[in-house]
């Protein structure tokens, strides 16, 4: 069950200082204050971001064109890990792909990063394949992973659907 809720809401480049916050603290390779700016004033990104309270404690962003999507990057601050934040932001995202006809979601994570890739298989992911050597510092394998989004997947998310943020989507 969801320990504390989380406000879920698009991102837009008022909060690109907060996402390079959280990106220098999480990140081995974390994204330029540049890059972070650009992505965040993308057409066909669905950009969102968590906050409890007044301080944004994850984020999501993910890129799309026609009906296939992929996750660029996930976030959540190390404090708040495993209460619900990631799950908040993957079901809000469902529901974004849903409305927009948008029914497969890719995504690549590390080799080494066990929990993650475990929280997406417990989601409905599924291995693709590899990507040798796709991430520097340390130069690491990607793991490839999809799966069809929206009703498609209702009831395999790894904790409970309630809605418990009051942001506007």
């Amino acid at each position: 069950m969801l320990r504390h809720c989380s406000m879920i809401r698009f991102l837009d480049k008022t909060c690109a200082d907060e996402v390079e916050a959280l990106e220098q603290n999480i990140f081995p390779d974390p994204w330029s204050l540049e890059s972070i700016r650009e992505t965040l004033a993308q057409e066909r990104y669905l950009n969102l971001g968590a906050w409890r309270g007044k301080r944004l404690v994850g984020y999501l962003l993910f890129s799309y064109v026609l009906d296939e999507g992929e996750i660029i990057r996930v976030a959540v601050t190390p404090e708040v890990r495993r209460t619900g934040v990631a799950t908040s932001l993957l079901l809000k995202l469902d529901h974004l792909c849903e409305e927009r006809k948008i029914g497969k979601i890719m995504l690549d994570v590390r080799a080494h990063n066990e929990a993650a890739q475990a929280f997406y298989f417990a989601n409905g992911f599924e291995q693709d394949g590899i990507r040798k050597n796709f991430y520097a510092n340390p130069v690491e394998d990607a793991v490839l992973m999809s799966r069809r989004s929206g009703k498609q997947m209702a009831g395999l998310s790894a904790v409970p659907t309630r809605n418990c943020g009051s942001g506007r989507l």
